[in-house]
């Protein structure tokens, strides 16, 4: 195939020659135009040796029957003769100087293949990563959002729900935590909580497959929990907030089979930000609690109770209820530091304050007043019934045993309590509270003592 192209495009150049050469009419011209085929077999891809002794021929012939045997036909010829060795020299020369020319080539073509598809591979790379940056970023931003106005783990829990319910292939989300105060143990393996808004069927069922989950408890960053598949039949994505090593709230999506994979590795972008976020909203609320905690028992402080107390005192007033104020004071309390130190002194105190907390109804509000002093409200409640709760407490801590150096020893608490009317104000409630402690202690104490008037403040048995 190659052969007959050759041999047409020699044959259209010599037509073309031919018709120009019979258009000249002076000698001149057409030797001009022979000398002219000299030069085209040059704009040829490669040495061609055929296709310049195809030139030669013509050239030689035509000026022959053109000038006969004369200076013009001798001075053509040797042009023309000339040159076939010279062609033959370089076509040589090349031919042993790059004896595997095509193999080369073909070398050459194929890494060229190799670094156009090597580009192409960069570029998609290129592509992903500025995609993967604009995400990141993206995520920054609304981590940053977020966090920055938030307080309170519950603030951001709904914030970042209503960022995620509207992104491309979620179905909804579930966000959970793990609610612990700031006296509790951080190994105290609690539920998780469901903050999320579900109906009651689908919270227990969530609540049933996502606690005691050992697929959970093992995770360690964004995943397809698998044992949740059930749920809805599709991928839940797992985006774990784990912080000092403990799992402290976990955000489930539940999303289309197609976007599985987009939601774990926005999870690894999204996590990190938004872990910083959460330790500084964590901080703050534990400055906060520690601002209104005492450290030692628990217990609320003296100045956040009173405002607590002041606003059930208003609240009271505009609902036209009653509620009983009970200070409570552990007996000889001095005397046990004195013999059994501080640190005993403190187990105690810590003792008591468990014994109340748990005495007392959920709801009920309960703090340190100073020392071994110790207060609490308690509304919605009868008269009979506080006594009850009073009465509790006293025996329960008799009844406690602390050991010391191999010795056994109890303590005992009096009680004071006075009840709330429209024409108590907060000093006089706490007035009157204090009077029937007073009296309880000069009573013989371990005894409960009840303030209805100034001429009225009785034992209780």
């Amino acid at each position: 195939m190659k052969k007959v192209i050759f041999y047409l495009k020699l044959l259209v150049l010599l037509m073309c020659f031919f018709m120009i050469y019979n258009k000249l009419d002076a000698n001149y011209y057409k030797y001009i135009l022979i000398l002219f085929l000299l030069p085209l077999p040059l704009f040829s891809k490669k040495v061609n040796i055929p296709y310049y002794i195809a030139f030669c021929i013509t050239a030689i012939t035509t000026a022959f029957f053109t000038f006969g045997l004369t200076y013009y036909t001798l001075i053509i010829s040797i042009i023309f003769i000339s040159m076939i060795p010279i062609l033959f020299l370089f076509s040589s020369r090349k031919i042993i100087q790059y004896p595997n020319l095509k193999k080369r080539n073909n070398e050459l073509k194929f890494y060229k293949e190799e670094l156009i598809n090597e580009e192409k591979s960069l570029s998609d790379k290129r592509e992903a990563l500025e995609k993967k940056l604009e995400r990141i970023t993206h995520f920054y931003i609304i981590s940053k959002d977020l966090t920055k106005n938030m307080d309170v783990p519950e603030d951001l829990a709904n914030a970042l729900l209503n960022v995620l319910k509207t992104r491309t292939g979620v179905c909804y989300v579930v966000i959970t935590t793990k609610n612990r105060t700031l006296f509790e143990s951080k190994d105290n393996n609690k539920n998780l909580k469901i903050l999320s808004r579900l109906n009651e069927e689908k919270k227990k069922i969530w609540f049933s497959l996502i606690n005691n989950n050992e697929e959970i408890k093992s995770l360690k960053g964004p995943a397809i929990v698998k044992s949740l598949f059930n749920i809805e039949n599709k991928p839940v994505i797992a985006w774990p907030m784990i912080i000092d090593k403990q799992l402290n709230s976990c955000t489930f999506l539940v999303v289309e089979p197609e976007y599985a994979r987009i939601y774990v590795e926005e999870g690894e972008f999204f996590i990190p930000h938004l872990k910083l976020g959460t330790k500084r909203i964590m901080l703050f609320s534990e400055l906060k609690e520690k601002a209104r905690i005492d450290g030692l028992t628990g217990l609320y402080l003296k100045r956040f109770f009173l405002g607590k107390l002041y606003s059930e005192i208003e609240r009271a007033k505009r609902y036209k209820t009653n509620f009983y104020l009970m200070m409570l004071d552990i007996d000889h309390f001095k005397k046990v530091n004195d013999t059994y130190g501080h640190l005993i002194g403190d187990e105690v105190l810590k003792t008591t304050a468990k014994t109340i907390s748990s005495s007392v109804r959920r709801g009920d509000i309960i703090g340190r007043y100073g020392g071994e002093e110790f207060i609490v409200i308690v509304s919605s409640i009868t008269q009979e019934k506080i006594l009850k709760i009073a009465e509790k407490i006293r025996k329960t801590l008799k009844d406690i045993n602390f050991n010391f150096d191999n010795k056994t020893f109890s303590v005992t608490i009096s009680i004071g309590i006075a009840k709330y009317n429209k024409d108590t104000d907060i000093d006089n409630l706490i007035g009157n509270a204090d009077k029937a402690l007073y009296k309880a202690k000069n009573s013989g104490r371990d005894n409960i003592i009840f303030y209805e008037d100034e001429n009225n403040i009785t034992k209780k048995d």
